[in-house]
């Protein structure tokens, strides 16, 4: 699978997001379906009830990083996906102070919600 290479230094990198949209390491990247954009302002507005320290900013990147890459892993995690999303989530995550433990979950769980639809 081709890596893809992030922009550093835009607003959206800076932490300035506030829609799945303002994130992406490449200014259209790709296209992010309003559901999309709805489970994820949702999904990350219920982890803030049990981990107030989750700022969108840190959050944004793992939504992107798992609608990009849900089709192509069939929405599967096992270990080598994991590795390859690993390193993906080093070059795409951008300013997010989020490890990929945590990242990890967010992505899972967004696979989760795109298989549903």
């Amino acid at each position: 699978m081709q890596r893809l290479r992030p922009v550093r230094n835009t607003p959206s990198i800076r932490g300035t997001a506030q829609r799945l949209s303002d994130c992406l390491a490449y200014d259209g990247m790709m296209d992010i379906p309003d559901e999309f954009e709805a489970f994820s302002q949702a999904d990350h507005r219920r982890r803030v009830r049990l981990h107030p320290e989750l700022a969108w900013q840190d959050a944004c990147p793992a939504y992107a990083l798992a609608l990009a890459t849900h089709d192509a892993y069939h929405g599967r995690m096992s270990l080598s996906a994991d590795d390859e999303l690993e390193a993906q989530w080093d070059e795409l995550r951008g300013a997010s102070s989020m490890d990929w433990t945590v990242a990890r979950v967010i992505v899972r769980e967004a696979w989760r919600w795109l298989a549903s639809q």
